[in-house]
């Protein structure tokens, strides 16, 4: 015995009503799940300022660039995002932190795209903490080309970026 042959004296208006019942509810979960589950926007001004880092070079966010303060003064362009985890800031042109044999990482460019940094909390390194703008720390973080990740922390000192 078929399905069909099970459902073959059910009248169409039934059969409509029994889809209805069980697609219903689901339609409706996802609609509330893209009107409440979609990320709080970040504004970009909550990013800017001067970023230091251990043996790498300072990095300072304005409005549509990040400067670098490396020997070529390198420069990248950026959008502020949300990703699957916290926030991030998306970069281009691709440029890895290389290290160097003193010690010290420089920017070098690299094939690709670009590269994600991600925006960390105050109190923790993990980027799925930031749950909403107010969150940020003035952190975020680099994976350097030795797989060492690099932390980037907001100076208050605007003397630092020169």
């Amino acid at each position: 015995m078929s399905v069909d042959a099970f459902f073959a004296k059910v009248p169409f208006r039934a059969k409509l009503l029994g889809w209805g019942i069980l697609l219903g509810p689901l339609l409706v979960l996802v609609l509330l799940a893209r009107v409440f589950l979609r990320p709080e926007p970040m504004p970009s001004e909550l990013v800017y300022g001067c970023y230091i880092a251990d043996n790498a070079p300072w990095l300072e966010v304005e409005p549509g660039r990040i400067r670098v303060g490396d020997a070529e003064r390198h420069a990248f362009a950026y959008v502020l995002e949300p990703a699957k985890e916290g926030y991030r800031l998306s970069v281009s042109p691709a440029m890895a932190l290389n290290p160097q044999p003193n010690g010290r990482y420089e920017f070098r460019n690299e094939r690709g795209i670009g590269y994600f940094w991600p925006l960390l909390p105050k109190s923790s390194d993990l980027p799925r903490d930031l749950r909403s703008p107010k969150d940020f720390g003035g952190r975020f973080s680099i994976t350097a080309r030795d797989s060492r990740d690099v932390l980037y922390v907001r100076s208050s000192r605007a003397e630092a970026c020169e």
